[in-house]
């Protein structure tokens, strides 16, 4: 059991040997032999166990769920390849949760369809996910296509359906931002098997290696699983997916749905995690450090009253806020900058 605090009232995600749980803690053993949970469910059936007791012997990891209010705190140590994690926050695990045991399975072109594709259309952001292209156009038959937005996944069984022209335009027309992971598979099926281009896309496969400490390495070099980028960015138990899952089989099962619904559900938090906290980090540094360039002036009345009676010499007095970024190249006239393609603009 890790060395972690545990306090009553917590809620926890619970990896034992074969399962992921979610529960609340009533009791913990004061020699830390067993825990007892409530309200306790499983994260891949969603069945709910109530009143559980866990000994030290088969709890493989224990994480603390943040609420919205708290710093997220990971209890594991993430690969050294990865700048940072976050602990999703209770309420958006719980969200997840939600999506992929209310995820809309379509195999046909009938009212569910058409409702999909109206709401779908509506979107801007939308996570790609295909099942069954390890192979790229080479694989024997891609199973699934799988479109999550922020709050519903849709799960497209393409195998007896597939592709509409509806669906060809949510996959390449530039309305969309879509989120993907190892995209070049998604794209080499699309457009061998299908016909259709790829539009622009966010790859998070990319964004892990353009962005991990690791300098030189390439997608090549290193090759990342959506299931890891989940596992070490957002904190997730290892047994939260199923591997063994297999798509190809018809009726497909509910498990398979369920998979393939966990892997579209994290592909836009992802997106919001290597945008806004890791690429951004330092832009939104310098927005913060120049809006409050000024409110942290305790005495404005009296600067204006300097500016007035000093003049210039009280200008050149008011230090610059230091945004981090590099305004040089804004006073190089444009034939410098296009003169050598091969020179690079900064150092």
């Amino acid at each position: 059991m890790n060395k972690i605090s545990l306090e009553i009232g917590q809620t926890i995600l619970l990896e034992l040997e074969e399962e992921c749980l979610l529960g609340k803690v009533m009791h913990v053993a004061s020699d830390r032999s067993f825990i007892r949970l409530a309200d306790v469910r499983d994260m891949t059936t969603d069945k709910n166990y109530g009143v559980q007791t866990y000994y030290n012997s088969e709890v493989r990891n224990i994480q603390v769920a943040s609420t919205d209010d708290d710093t997220p705190k990971p209890t594991t140590k993430p690969s050294e390849n990865v700048i940072k994690s976050k602990l999703l926050t209770l309420d958006s695990l719980n969200n997840a949760l939600e999506q992929i045991n209310n995820y809309v399975f379509i195999h046909q072109t009938d009212a569910k369809y058409h409702d999909s594709i109206r709401y779908l259309k509506k979107q801007r952001h939308l996570g790609i996910a295909m099942e069954c292209i390890e192979n790229g156009r080479h694989s024997n038959g891609s199973s699934l296509l799988t479109i999550a937005t922020y709050d519903s996944i849709y799960i497209f069984d393409i195998k007896w359906m597939k592709i509409t022209d509806d669906m060809r335009d949510l996959l390449s027309s530039d309305r969309y931002r879509r989120v993907l992971h190892n995209s070049r598979l998604v794209s080499d099926v699309l457009q061998h098997k299908f016909g259709i281009p790829l539009g622009k896309c966010f790859d998070v496969m990319v964004a892990h290696i353009a962005t991990s400490k690791t300098v030189g390495h390439t997608v090549e070099d290193t090759p990342v699983s959506l299931q890891t980028c989940v596992r070490n960015y957002l904190n997730l138990p290892d047994k939260f997916f199923d591997g063994n899952v297999t798509f190809n089989l018809r009726p497909l099962s509910d498990m398979a749905k369920k998979e393939a619904a966990k892997n579209a559900v994290f592909l836009l938090p992802l997106l919001d995690l290597f945008v806004h906290e890791i690429m951004l980090e330092p832009f939104y540094s310098s927005c913060i450090s120049y809006s409050h360039s000024l409110s942290r002036n305790s005495d404005f009345i009296n600067s204006l009253v300097d500016l007035r009676n000093k003049g210039p010499e009280a200008i050149e007095a008011i230090q610059p806020a230091k945004l981090g970024i590099d305004v040089e190249l804004l006073n190089v006239p444009e034939h410098e900058l296009t003169s050598d393609p091969s020179k690079p603009l900064c150092d």
